[in-house]
């Protein structure tokens, strides 16, 4: 029977590596959550977004995504369902609009001009057809 080698701890990434990985956690392509709640706050402040224009940006798990936002950093983010066509070409019977009201700290932003300006006059929150 062969003696087999012990595998020692992992090895930390030294050097140009760990320059290369660090600055990928910060970067516009990173999929860490941080990264992800960072582009999720710049496109809402440009208006509403989909569920599908949020994955377009390279946002996961969506809806996750706006929960954190919404519960753990204090974000005032407006869901409206609707039906549709999603850019994969599915149909879906729950589609998402998300609209910015109000950050932490921060006066609320006009959600009605959000929904003139994307002709949707939809209450806050509404639910699916079953």
């Amino acid at each position: 029977m062969k003696p087999t080698k012990k595998k020692g701890p992992p090895v930390p990434a030294v050097g140009p590596l760990k320059k290369q990985q660090s600055s990928l956690k910060s970067s516009d392509k990173s999929t860490g959550t941080e990264a992800q709640h960072r582009r999720i706050i710049a496109a809402l402040r440009l208006g509403p977004k989909t569920t599908d224009d949020l994955r377009a940006l390279g946002v996961y798990q969506v809806s996750a995504r706006i929960h954190a936002l919404r519960h753990r950093r204090g974000h005032d983010i407006d869901k409206v369902q609707f039906s549709g066509q999603a850019a994969d070409g599915y149909s879906h019977a729950r589609m998402a609009r998300y609209t910015l009201v109000a950050e932490p700290g921060a006066a609320a932003i006009d959600s009605d001009a959000h929904r003139h300006h994307e002709g949707d006059p939809g209450p806050r929150e509404t639910a699916a057809p079953t």
